[in-house]
């Protein structure tokens, strides 16, 4: 009941609050208006955005894919060409097609596999030499002279097989070859590979884009190899004059830029380029298809605003009629009372000045939450949420707080009323009087069981899958151990049986033994070198510590004997914190490759230097003067089992260097290699320094 002398002051104050509320009432849809436009403008700018990211991640992965189809292709030619410049190739017709076709077994994006002399004769194909016969060779041949490397790709031809336009079931395949020298005095060969489009375009087509969308494979110069095609069928069109080629790719290898297709139709297009081919993947959205969508799921967010416009207005109207009526304490108790009861947290308030902190308010949060009534709680204290479960360290944080007056956050395991346990995530907050006296404790409470349960989950899958590697990499390293048996078995009975023939013994048979004892032996050398790999991870790499000069120098002696002119020099090289015969595993395998790949023409010279770094490591130089690696093949060489060249030419399996990047790496280094591919090859290591 206000008296008569505070109705002038209450009034004032009222009319104050009444202008104060219209005026934020209006700036406030004035301001929601702003924020709208704002919005739609940059949404439309984030939609353009999402579109170049969508074109430029799809030609990304695209080109990966296409790469990898053309490197399979590449690796086929070579291996088939290697076989026919080493003068390996069967004379017979018969014997030389079975080859090609076991060639093609596995790769179904092949249609067909041919080996063409210059003059026009059928040296081996995997489908019909008839049609192949009447397929006009010559312009690969001078196309393939003029070109910069082995394999080049040709422009799109009909026919399902090689041969005329005119053969049954006619299709297109796009022509990968290379021209081969024989040493044998066969002249040249044209190697020809038949790729099915239909594996590319298959490709496109199952990553599910738009119908205007644009998704295509050309070659550098314009020519179109697969994708969508400006006539519904194929048509080999020169686009060498399109913006993509005539500008684009003389900018940059890979881009996005907004074109104006054949079609009339604008599209955000994205181009990358293989980075070993002369192929480049375009993907094109249509613009207008993109704002279109915008429009579509922005205009519905339109007439939600304005309604939220139009409440706006008609709360302030209806708050500067209920602040006439009512005082602002009770109002703002009001509020007070629906925000505690509409708030999706449980909330409980316990009276802080009662002994035992009774609670004297839940909300209908806390009592869907825990299962209590409110009527059941109010007047008592809260720990019967934790029942007999007094084993929590957060518990005795909760009680500090407590008796201190201070707020804290913890996570507790609680019981609901029938008894079925919950965590409590609740942070407990304390409530002083304008005085300063502590008049309250606040909990906000919030159920996180199913995170603790998803947690525990995601932990217990872990182990699992840590469990599940470490019983693959024994079994691998079993398996491997014990395969050396029955490789040994292959090799000594094969020698056995050799010693066993007669002079006048089939010398095909004999042949046949020798290839079956190498192949064993070569099996021994592979399982030895995996069961190493493998190993890596399981010999002891901490624990003592090596002179790197010492093991060096014996490394090499032992190493070097018998190749004529070798010559090793180094720098004072350091003490090193690695168990010596580790360190001379990594030394072996690095004298081992200079010496397999040495120069023909040049005594080897291998150097080694070393200098410390500011990280405690020593960086390691290990340098020689042999055949070098191609700059493109300097990270590959790390690989298990990769190889540059043919096992006829060098031997080995490929291993080695893969061995010493896991043995450096296992030490806490990093190893690369540097090479100008003619000068020879320069290992970079680094191996910490010794501490004892």
């Amino acid at each position: 009941m206000l008296r008569r002398p505070m109705g002038a002051v209450t009034r004032l104050y009222s009319n104050r609050l009444i202008v104060m509320v219209a005026v934020f009432g209006v700036l406030a849809v004035l301001g929601l208006t702003a924020v709208l436009l704002v919005s739609m403008r940059n949404s439309r700018l984030m939609a353009l955005q999402a579109a170049e990211h969508s074109s430029h991640t799809i030609a990304q992965a695209v080109t990966g894919s296409v790469a990898r189809t053309v490197q399979s292709v590449d690796v086929l030619l070579l291996a088939t060409a290697t076989q026919f410049e080493e003068n390996s190739w069967p004379a017979n017709p018969a014997d030389a097609d079975g080859q090609l076709r076991r060639l093609l077994a596995f790769m179904p994006h092949i249609r067909q596999l041919a080996l063409i002399a210059a003059d026009g004769r059928i040296l081996g194909d995997s489908g019909d030499r008839r049609l192949t016969a009447q397929w006009d060779a010559r312009p690969y041949f001078a196309q393939a002279d003029s070109g910069l490397r082995g394999t080049l790709i040709g422009t799109r031809q009909p026919g399902r097989m090689l041969g005329p336009a005119g053969a049954p079931h006619i299709h297109h395949f796009i022509p990968f070859f290379r021209v081969l020298k024989s040493r044998s005095g066969q002249g040249d060969a044209l190697l020809v590979a038949a790729v099915n489009p239909l594996h590319f375009n298959d490709m496109f087509t199952s990553l599910d884009l738009p119908p205007s969308a644009r998704l295509r494979m050309w070659r550098y110069d314009g020519t179109l190899l697969a994708g969508d095609e400006d006539d519904g069928g194929f048509a080999a069109a020169d686009h060498a004059g399109d913006t993509l080629f005539a500008e684009q790719l003389k900018k940059s290898e890979f881009g996005t830029f907004l074109l104006t297709d054949t079609d009339g139709t604008e599209r955000i297009t994205s181009y990358r380029t293989t980075a070993n081919w002369p192929v480049v993947i375009s993907v094109g959205l249509s613009r207008d298809d993109v704002l279109s969508l915008w429009r579509d799921a922005s205009l519905p967010l339109l007439w939600p605003v304005g309604g939220l416009g139009l409440g706006l207005l008609v709360l302030t109207a209806i708050l500067t009629r209920s602040l006439i009526l009512r005082a602002r304490t009770e109002a703002t108790l009001v509020l007070s009372e629906q925000v505690l009861q509409t708030v999706s947290n449980g909330v409980a308030i316990a009276d802080a000045t009662q002994p035992d902190f009774p609670l004297v308010y839940v909300n209908p949060a806390f009592e869907s939450m825990t299962g209590y009534k409110a009527a059941d709680v109010v007047g008592t204290n809260a720990r019967f949420l934790h029942r007999d479960d007094y084993d929590q360290p957060d518990l005795a944080r909760l009680r500090t707080a407590l008796e201190t007056g201070g707020s804290v956050h913890v996570v507790l395991r609680n019981y609901r009323a029938d008894g079925s346990l919950f965590w409590n995530d609740m942070t407990v907050s304390a409530v002083h009087a304008i005085t300063g006296g502590l008049t309250h404790f606040v909990a906000i409470q919030r159920d996180i069981t199913e995170q603790e349960q998803n947690r525990v989950s995601l932990r217990q899958a872990y182990d699992r899958i840590e469990r599940y590697s470490a019983e693959l990499e024994r079994f691998s390293f079993i398996l491997a151990h014990h395969l050396q048996e029955p490789a040994r078995h292959i090799v000594l009975y094969s020698q056995m049986i050799s010693r066993a023939l007669d002079e006048n013994a089939d010398l095909e048979l004999r042949g046949n033994l020798d290839f079956l004892t190498r192949a064993g032996s070569r099996l021994k050398d592979l399982l030895r070198d995996v069961q190493l790999y493998l190993a890596m991870d399981r010999l002891a790499m901490v624990g003592g510590n090596a002179e790197a000069e010492m093991v060096l120098d014996k490394e090499w002696v032992n190493r070097s004997v018998g190749i004529d002119g070798a010559e090793m020099s180094s720098s004072a090289l350091p003490r090193v914190q690695v168990p010596p015969r580790r360190l001379a595993d990594l030394f072996a395998v690095l004298i081992d490759n200079s010496i397999l790949f040495r120069h023909p023409d040049r005594p080897l010279r291998v150097t080694v230097e070393a200098r410390r770094q500011d990280d405690g490591f020593w960086r390691f130089d290990f340098s020689d003067n042999g055949m070098g690696i191609p700059p493109e093949f300097l990270e590959k060489v790390f690989g298990v089992f990769e190889r540059l060249h043919g096992r006829e030419q060098f031997r080995g399996n490929g291993v080695g260097l893969a061995i010493a990047r896991k043995l450096v790496e296992t030490l806490g280094g990093r190893i690369s290699a540097h090479s100008d591919g003619v000068s020879g090859t320069t290992l970079t290591f680094t191996l910490p320094e010794a501490t004892e």
